[in-house]
């Protein structure tokens, strides 16, 4: 008879499986495992990469780039508060440069259609570009306040979209004699501004001072294949 805390002879000679030596195979399998887990973690690391927790303040050229802006929209405001008080002349020369076109394609109200056209165009620009200024400035604020790549890439593309309007505000509101010339030239302050508020937000040093792109780069992809 036994007692409980007595083996057999059949026990004793099988080893205590706590204390054996794990087999080469089973070796093999934890270092692929481990192996595994290690390049998932780095693929994803570089894909997904974390924000410093202190980036550090904000280079010179944001603080440039929000100054440009600012003198952009000063001469925004100027031409914009000349235009609606002087819409009457705007009116009238747009209406006389439109009015040979509009003859081309109906003759019978070629001046009405010039007037009408004239009338609401101007207007509308001179409205419209103040918003559009209004929609980049948290853009560009975002950037350093945020940390964050993709308000730069907003700011940037919202920023063209004012560019491209602005020469046909210069042209089809202001280009007209009876405008005094420091009015006329009030647009391309703006543009000049804004092209180096661009420059200045895509400098090297800002771009380095960002957080690392998180775009998918089809090169990556392959290479994880």
């Amino acid at each position: 008879m036994t007692r409980p805390g007595d083996r057999s002879p059949d026990d004793r000679d099988e080893p205590e499986r706590a204390d054996a030596v794990p087999t080469q195979a089973e070796l093999d399998a934890q270092d692929l495992a481990e192996l595994a887990r290690t390049s998932k973690d780095a693929d994803f690391h570089d894909r997904y990469p974390r924000r410093p927790a202190d980036p550090g303040p904000a280079p010179r050229p944001l603080s440039r780039a929000a100054g440009l802006w600012w003198l952009g929209a000063v001469a925004v405001i100027g031409y914009v508060v000349y235009g609606l008080i002087d819409r009457n002349t705007i009116r009238d020369g747009l209406a006389a440069r439109l009015e040979p076109g509009m003859v081309e394609i109906d003759d019978a109200d070629a001046a009405g259609r010039a007037a009408d056209m004239a009338g609401f165009w101007p207007p509308a620009l001179l409205i419209g570009m103040p918003v559009l200024m209004a929609l980049t400035y948290p853009l560009l604020a975002g950037i350093a306040n945020h940390h964050s790549r993709n308000l730069r890439s907003i700011y940037g593309a919202v920023t063209l979209v004012v560019l491209i309007f602005t020469p046909v505000v210069a042209d089809l509101v202001l280009s007209y004699e009876q405008i005094p010339l420091i009015v006329r030239a009030l647009p391309w302050v703006q543009f000049g501004a804004l092209v180096l508020s661009l420059l200045m937000v895509f400098r090297r040093s800002v771009n380095q001072w960002l957080p690392s792109s998180t775009r998918v780069k089809p090169t990556r992809l392959l290479r994880s294949e």
